[in-house]
Protein backbone atom coordinates (compact mmCIF):
# COMPACT_ATOMS: atom_id res chain seq x y z
CA UNK A 1 0.00 0.00 0.00
CA UNK A 2 1.43 3.44 -0.97
CA UNK A 3 2.13 5.44 2.18
CA UNK A 4 0.47 8.59 0.83
CA UNK A 5 -2.87 6.76 0.99
CA UNK A 6 -2.54 6.64 4.77
CA UNK A 7 -3.37 10.35 4.77
CA UNK A 8 -7.07 9.46 4.43
CA UNK A 9 -7.39 7.45 7.66
CA UNK A 10 -5.14 9.95 9.48
CA UNK A 11 -7.43 12.81 8.54
CA UNK A 12 -10.43 10.63 9.35
CA UNK A 13 -9.03 9.87 12.80
CA UNK A 14 -8.41 13.57 13.42
CA UNK A 15 -11.95 14.40 12.29
CA UNK A 16 -13.41 11.91 14.77
CA UNK A 17 -11.38 13.39 17.63
CA UNK A 18 -12.34 17.01 16.97
CA UNK A 19 -15.97 16.42 15.98
CA UNK A 20 -17.29 13.47 18.01
CA UNK A 21 -18.79 15.10 21.08
CA UNK A 22 -17.63 12.52 23.61
CA UNK A 23 -14.05 13.05 22.43
CA UNK A 24 -13.71 16.63 21.16
CA UNK A 25 -14.09 18.34 24.54
CA UNK A 26 -11.36 16.10 25.95
CA UNK A 27 -9.02 16.92 23.04
CA UNK A 28 -9.34 20.64 23.83
CA UNK A 29 -7.40 19.91 27.02
CA UNK A 30 -4.48 18.11 25.34
CA UNK A 31 -1.26 19.32 23.76
CA UNK A 32 -1.07 19.39 19.96
CA UNK A 33 1.48 16.54 19.90
CA UNK A 34 -0.84 14.35 21.94
CA UNK A 35 -3.74 15.12 19.60
CA UNK A 36 -1.61 14.13 16.61
CA UNK A 37 -0.68 10.84 18.27
CA UNK A 38 -4.32 10.16 19.15
CA UNK A 39 -5.30 10.94 15.54
CA UNK A 40 -2.81 8.37 14.24
CA UNK A 41 -4.12 5.75 16.67
CA UNK A 42 -7.74 6.52 15.74
CA UNK A 43 -6.76 6.36 12.07
CA UNK A 44 -5.28 2.87 12.51
CA UNK A 45 -8.48 1.63 14.15
CA UNK A 46 -10.54 3.31 11.45
CA UNK A 47 -8.50 1.73 8.66
CA UNK A 48 -8.77 -1.67 10.32
CA UNK A 49 -12.56 -1.30 10.49
CA UNK A 50 -12.68 -0.36 6.80
CA UNK A 51 -10.64 -3.41 5.80
CA UNK A 52 -13.11 -5.55 7.73
CA UNK A 53 -15.99 -3.86 5.90
CA UNK A 54 -14.20 -4.40 2.59
CA UNK A 55 -13.76 -8.11 3.31
CA UNK A 56 -17.41 -8.36 4.33
CA UNK A 57 -18.68 -6.75 1.11
CA UNK A 58 -16.34 -8.85 -1.02
CA UNK A 59 -17.70 -11.97 0.69
CA UNK A 60 -21.37 -11.13 0.04
CA UNK A 61 -21.12 -9.35 -3.31
CA UNK A 62 -17.70 -9.40 -5.03
CA UNK A 63 -19.19 -8.24 -8.36
CA UNK A 64 -20.52 -5.04 -6.79
CA UNK A 65 -17.18 -4.26 -5.15
CA UNK A 66 -15.34 -4.82 -8.43
CA UNK A 67 -17.81 -2.60 -10.29
CA UNK A 68 -17.44 0.22 -7.74
CA UNK A 69 -13.64 0.00 -7.87
CA UNK A 70 -13.76 0.58 -11.64
CA UNK A 71 -15.74 3.80 -11.08
CA UNK A 72 -13.01 5.32 -8.88
CA UNK A 73 -10.96 8.12 -10.49
CA UNK A 74 -7.71 6.54 -9.25
CA UNK A 75 -7.01 2.83 -9.61
CA UNK A 76 -4.12 2.57 -7.18
CA UNK A 77 -4.47 -0.55 -4.99
CA UNK A 78 -6.37 0.13 -1.77
CA UNK A 79 -7.33 3.66 -2.84
CA UNK A 80 -11.00 2.82 -2.43
CA UNK A 81 -10.56 1.33 1.04
CA UNK A 82 -8.43 4.18 2.40
CA UNK A 83 -10.59 6.93 0.91
CA UNK A 84 -13.66 5.16 2.27
CA UNK A 85 -12.14 5.50 5.76
CA UNK A 86 -12.48 9.29 5.56
CA UNK A 87 -16.08 9.06 4.36
CA UNK A 88 -16.90 6.57 7.13
CA UNK A 89 -15.30 8.86 9.73
CA UNK A 90 -17.31 11.90 8.64
CA UNK A 91 -20.60 10.06 8.20
CA UNK A 92 -20.44 7.96 11.36
CA UNK A 93 -19.33 10.93 13.51
CA UNK A 94 -22.08 13.28 12.34
CA UNK A 95 -24.76 10.61 12.68
CA UNK A 96 -23.57 9.70 16.19
CA UNK A 97 -23.59 13.38 17.23
CA UNK A 98 -27.31 13.55 16.47
CA UNK A 99 -27.91 11.26 19.45
CA UNK A 100 -25.49 12.90 21.89
CA UNK A 101 -26.42 15.87 24.05
CA UNK A 102 -23.76 18.57 23.74
CA UNK A 103 -23.97 19.81 27.32
CA UNK A 104 -23.84 16.29 28.74
CA UNK A 105 -20.75 15.63 26.64
CA UNK A 106 -19.08 18.78 27.99
CA UNK A 107 -19.99 17.85 31.58
CA UNK A 108 -18.55 14.37 31.10
CA UNK A 109 -15.31 15.73 29.61
CA UNK A 110 -14.80 18.17 32.48
CA UNK A 111 -15.57 15.47 35.06
CA UNK A 112 -12.96 13.12 33.57
CA UNK A 113 -10.17 15.52 32.54
CA UNK A 114 -10.98 19.02 33.78
CA UNK A 115 -8.83 20.94 36.25
CA UNK A 116 -10.03 22.32 39.58
CA UNK A 117 -11.04 25.65 38.05
CA UNK A 118 -13.15 23.99 35.35
CA UNK A 119 -14.79 21.69 37.90
CA UNK A 120 -15.94 24.70 39.93
CA UNK A 121 -17.31 26.43 36.83
CA UNK A 122 -19.08 23.23 35.79
CA UNK A 123 -20.69 22.89 39.22
CA UNK A 124 -22.09 26.40 38.96
CA UNK A 125 -23.24 26.00 35.36
CA UNK A 126 -24.92 22.60 35.71
CA UNK A 127 -25.99 22.60 39.37
CA UNK A 128 -26.63 26.34 39.91
CA UNK A 129 -24.09 26.70 42.73
CA UNK A 130 -23.11 30.26 43.58
CA UNK A 131 -19.43 31.06 43.07
CA UNK A 132 -17.39 33.92 44.45
CA UNK A 133 -14.86 35.43 42.03
CA UNK A 134 -12.21 37.63 43.62
CA UNK A 135 -10.37 39.81 41.11
CA UNK A 136 -6.79 41.09 41.22
CA UNK A 137 -8.16 44.57 41.87
CA UNK A 138 -9.79 43.44 45.13
CA UNK A 139 -13.30 43.62 43.71
CA UNK A 140 -15.40 40.47 43.98
CA UNK A 141 -18.47 39.10 42.25
CA UNK A 142 -20.83 36.39 43.47
CA UNK A 143 -22.93 34.75 40.79
CA UNK A 144 -23.75 31.83 38.53
CA UNK A 145 -21.67 30.79 35.54
CA UNK A 146 -23.74 31.49 32.43
CA UNK A 147 -21.45 29.91 29.85
CA UNK A 148 -18.56 27.45 30.03
CA UNK A 149 -15.45 28.70 28.20
CA UNK A 150 -13.71 26.39 25.74
CA UNK A 151 -10.24 25.45 27.00
CA UNK A 152 -7.43 27.30 25.17
CA UNK A 153 -10.03 29.10 23.03
CA UNK A 154 -11.42 31.88 25.20
CA UNK A 155 -10.05 33.58 28.30
CA UNK A 156 -13.35 35.09 29.41
CA UNK A 157 -16.08 33.82 31.73
CA UNK A 158 -19.68 35.04 31.57
CA UNK A 159 -21.65 35.09 34.82
CA UNK A 160 -25.04 36.21 36.08
CA UNK A 161 -24.18 38.26 39.17
CA UNK A 162 -26.02 37.99 42.50
CA UNK A 163 -23.80 40.29 44.59
CA UNK A 164 -20.69 42.37 44.09
CA UNK A 165 -18.40 44.46 46.22
CA UNK A 166 -14.79 44.77 47.31
CA UNK A 167 -12.41 43.43 49.92
CA UNK A 168 -11.04 45.71 52.61
CA UNK A 169 -7.39 45.57 53.60
CA UNK A 170 -8.20 42.95 56.24
CA UNK A 171 -9.88 40.84 53.46
CA UNK A 172 -13.38 41.44 54.86
CA UNK A 173 -16.06 41.48 52.17
CA UNK A 174 -17.97 44.72 51.66
CA UNK A 175 -21.17 44.21 49.63
CA UNK A 176 -22.01 47.21 47.47
CA UNK A 177 -24.55 45.85 44.97
CA UNK A 178 -27.43 43.44 45.63
CA UNK A 179 -28.48 42.24 42.19
CA UNK A 180 -31.07 39.77 43.51
CA UNK A 181 -33.16 42.57 44.99
CA UNK A 182 -33.17 44.39 41.66
CA UNK A 183 -34.07 41.20 39.79
CA UNK A 184 -37.00 40.58 42.16
CA UNK A 185 -38.33 44.12 41.76
CA UNK A 186 -38.40 43.83 37.96
CA UNK A 187 -40.19 40.49 38.10
CA UNK A 188 -42.71 41.65 40.73
CA UNK A 189 -43.83 44.68 38.73
CA UNK A 190 -44.11 42.57 35.57
CA UNK A 191 -41.38 44.37 33.64
CA UNK A 192 -39.76 41.05 32.76
CA UNK A 193 -40.75 37.40 32.96
CA UNK A 194 -37.33 36.11 33.99
CA UNK A 195 -33.84 37.39 34.73
CA UNK A 196 -32.52 36.50 31.26
CA UNK A 197 -34.43 39.48 29.86
CA UNK A 198 -32.51 41.93 32.06
CA UNK A 199 -29.19 41.49 30.22
CA UNK A 200 -27.14 41.88 33.39
CA UNK A 201 -24.50 39.26 32.60
CA UNK A 202 -20.90 40.16 33.39
CA UNK A 203 -17.84 39.01 31.47
CA UNK A 204 -14.75 38.40 33.61
CA UNK A 205 -11.24 38.00 32.24
CA UNK A 206 -9.90 34.68 33.51
CA UNK A 207 -6.32 35.88 34.03
CA UNK A 208 -7.59 38.71 36.24
CA UNK A 209 -9.32 36.31 38.64
CA UNK A 210 -7.33 35.87 41.83
CA UNK A 211 -9.46 33.11 43.38
CA UNK A 212 -12.74 31.25 42.95
CA UNK A 213 -14.75 29.49 45.64
CA UNK A 214 -18.25 28.31 46.44
CA UNK A 215 -20.39 30.91 48.18
CA UNK A 216 -23.25 30.35 50.61
CA UNK A 217 -24.74 33.40 52.33
CA UNK A 218 -25.84 31.48 55.42
CA UNK A 219 -22.38 30.00 55.87
CA UNK A 220 -20.82 33.41 55.26
CA UNK A 221 -23.00 34.96 57.98
CA UNK A 222 -22.06 32.17 60.40
CA UNK A 223 -18.37 32.78 59.83
CA UNK A 224 -18.88 36.55 59.91
CA UNK A 225 -21.55 37.35 62.55
CA UNK A 226 -22.82 40.91 62.56
CA UNK A 227 -20.94 43.14 64.97
CA UNK A 228 -23.12 44.77 67.63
Amino acid sequence: MPFNLLLFPLVGGYYILIRFRYLRYVQYRLESQRILLNSAFAGILLLGACFILRAFFIAISPETVEHLSKLLPIHTPYFGTTSMSLLVAVGATEIANLFINRLKAIKRAIATSGNEFELLLSSSFFDAHLLQFTMDSGKFYVGWVKELPKPFTTTYIRITPAFSGYRKEDKELVFTTQYLTVYASYIEDGSVANTNELKTDLVLKADKINSVSFFDMDMYNRFNPAQE
